[in-house]
């Protein structure tokens, strides 16, 4: 990736050699890899009521 004088993500001007060189700050790269570690997470097990999935239980009335 070439060196950018602008966050990727937000647009501010990039200060740091090491940001320049990523492309996003420090506050965004924090931002961006948080959301990339919950993209990424599965569950362990799907959530179960009476023994099946959760998608295959019917939806209960409101009132």
């Amino acid at each position: 990736m070439a060196e950018s004088p602008r966050c990727t993500v937000c647009g501010r001007t990039l200060r740091d050699p090491a940001s320049r060189a990523r492309g996003t700050g420090p506050v965004c790269e924090r931002k961006t890899r948080a959301l990339r570690l919950l993209a990424t997470r599965r569950p362990a097990l799907p959530p179960y009521v009476d023994g099946r999935p959760v998608d295959d239980v019917p939806a209960s009335p409101l009132f």
